[in-house]
């Protein structure tokens, strides 16, 4: 089903009420949102895209004899693109994570050192400049 795009594959997942097996139970679109990437047991992404794939890969065994496709097919080649999309998707959104976290970091880090080197410019005015800046300050 790669060719089709993913609101045609939301679309017949919605449609035909497909189901992700996982080891808490049949999981439904919806709940693959909530399912994490990785994790140390075996309730992850990964996890359940492997036996979609495992699925995928056993009903489309090479035949010399049956050629044709069922809605079996299609509903195992479905069930592996759905979860494929929701991990990308999720990757996609966990490294755009990283990038913020890392640029609030680096902001952080240049606005302490523009405060030391303003702090910095303070301490050296006189005292008289120091005064009148303070006299300014309580207007």
């Amino acid at each position: 089903m790669a060719q089709n795009t993913s609101p045609n594959i939301f679309q017949y997942a919605t449609r035909t009420k497909l189901r992700f097996p996982s080891v808490k139970g049949n999981l439904t679109v919806e709940d693959l949102w909530d399912v994490p990437l990785r994790s140390k047991d075996d309730f992850n992404l990964n996890a359940i895209a492997k036996a979609a794939n495992k699925a995928w890969k056993e009903i489309n065994e090479e035949s010399f004899v049956e050629t044709a496709r069922t809605p079996e097919h299609t509903r195992r080649e479905t069930v592996l693109e759905v979860v494929k999309y929701v991990i990308e998707t999720k990757l996609v959104e966990e490294e755009a994570a990283k990038t913020r976290a890392a640029r609030k970091e680096e902001k952080e880090k240049l606005l302490a050192i523009l405060a030391e080197k303003q702090e910095g410019k303070l301490s050296k005015l006189s005292e008289e400049a120091i005064k009148k800046r303070i006299e300014a300050l309580e207007d």
